[in-house]
């Protein structure tokens, strides 16, 4: 899937791939409203100034998307995505989940970030996540002993093969079994597992799919114009949904979760989560940087710009949902870039360059 070569169809085409699920929309749609023009500012990277026109071919773009102050100021799609393309997330998705808990604080279904995870997830008693806050889950600070990188051999990569290629093991399960490395809230550990846990709390607290709660609660009052879907684990009637990598929604609808949180929690007039917790969530969870992501922290399952307010959601391949606070901007990029290191870490850092310079962009 992340092969350059045939990544743009891969990333467009996942229904037509794996066991899905959708999560459904409603007929309010939230219209966004159009300042077209075009992009005049450069940015700085590589030792060289760079056309803003110049960060569409360097970087693999498919769709690009900016707001200002709520209004979308420019829209451009590439390699056959259009509009109504559903484009898979890939790690923007723990995002997504984030969200669906802020929305079950809201609603009274989980009392507190600070309760024990285990108290709605059971099969956590005698693993690492006994007694452990949902808190230290939801900044991936859990210190589970736990390596987060399937393209080598070991265990992300055998869940995963079983969960997704063979569809014979639910994804999450190896938490039941997690053993510990560090304290709770120590050390920052990148870990997909624990986004499926968020997940899996807010399926078992509403008493529904993941993707029906996220229907009732997020999708249809935000006014999504089109439905979404998750990757499933197995067959629809015991898969669950793959909610650390699997989303996939139109460029537009991820540019209004965008939007949401820049409101802090309201989308479409509804509120879909308590202020308090959406700013939470582009909070970093240390000081410390991330050694393997340079210039960026975590905060609620949203990754957080080091110097600044701004705070993202990230997925494989150059999957981008940009949030800054200060500047009143959202951007959502959509991409074909490589998975693997070091040419993704190159268009990441051009990507961050371009990301700060269209914050601070004032369209004419």
């Amino acid at each position: 899937m992340f092969d350059p070569d045939i990544a743009t169809l891969t990333n467009r085409t996942v229904e037509l791939v794996f066991e899905t699920r959708r999560v459904e929309t409603g007929q309010d749609v939230w219209e966004l409203p159009y300042a077209l023009t075009e992009p005049d500012f450069t940015y700085d990277y590589a030792g060289k100034t760079w056309n803003a026109a110049d960060f569409y071919e360097n970087t693999a773009t498919d769709a690009l998307i900016i707001l200002k102050d709520g209004a979308i100021v420019y829209e451009k799609y590439f390699n056959m995505v259009q509009p109504h393309t559903h484009w898979i997330s890939y790690s923007m998705g723990k995002s997504f989940s984030a969200m669906m808990l802020g929305a079950a604080l809201k609603e009274g279904l989980v009392k507190s970030i600070e309760e024990p995870i285990d108290r709605y997830i059971p099969e956590l008693e005698g693993s690492a996540y006994e007694g452990m806050a949902i808190r230290h889950v939801l900044q991936m600070r859990s210190g589970t002993d736990w390596v987060d990188y399937p393209y080598d051999p070991g265990p992300a990569r055998d869940i995963q093969d079983a969960a997704f290629m063979q569809n014979v093991e639910r994804f999450y399960t190896p938490t039941f079994t997690a053993t510990k490395k560090h304290e709770p809230g120590e050390v920052f550990n990148y870990n997909t597992l624990e986004s499926s846990l968020i997940s899996l709390l807010c399926a078992r607290v509403s008493g529904k799919t993941f993707s029906e709660f996220m229907s009732e609660k997020l999708w249809k009052p935000a006014g999504m114009e089109s439905y979404g879907f998750f990757v499933l684990d197995g067959p629809p009637d015991v898969g669950f949904e793959f909610t650390g990598g699997g989303f996939n929604a139109v460029p537009r609808d991820y540019a209004r979760a965008g939007q949401m949180m820049l409101n802090g929690g309201v989308a479409n007039g509804h509120r879909i989560m308590d202020e308090d917790y959406a700013r939470a969530c582009g909070i970093p969870g240390s000081s410390d940087t991330c050694e393997w992501n340079p210039g960026y922290n975590y905060g609620y399952q949203f990754w957080t710009l080091d110097g600044t307010n701004a705070f993202t959601a990230i997925g494989g391949g150059g999957q981008w949902i940009f949030i800054d606070p200060d500047t009143r901007t959202v951007l959502v990029k959509l991409s074909h870039t490589p998975g693997t290191m070091p040419e993704h870490q190159e268009t990441a850092d051009e990507t961050h360059a371009f990301l700060l310079a269209a914050s601070a962009w004032s369209p004419t």
